[in-house]
């Protein structure tokens, strides 16, 4: 999930430390998350941030936007 928290940082042209400022995240949360897992909430807040699926962030695939009408 850290790897591609971080190209979607990189891809929007801001750094970790700006995303954890904008979701009100300790400093350095973010980094810790290349070994764990961040909470539920949490998760959440960075897919909406980014326009992204929970989805997207927590499994290996490359989807990223989740359709409207899916069922997947």
């Amino acid at each position: 999930m850290y790897q591609k928290i971080k190209k979607l940082c990189k891809d929007r042209n801001i750094s970790i430390y700006y995303l954890e400022k904008q979701l009100e995240l300790s400093t350095g949360s973010i980094c810790k998350w290349e070994k764990s897992t961040p909470r539920a909430d949490t998760i959440f807040k960075v897919a909406n941030y980014f326009g992204v699926s929970i989805e997207y962030l927590l499994e290996s695939s490359s989807y990223k936007h989740k359709e409207k009408g899916s069922v997947n």
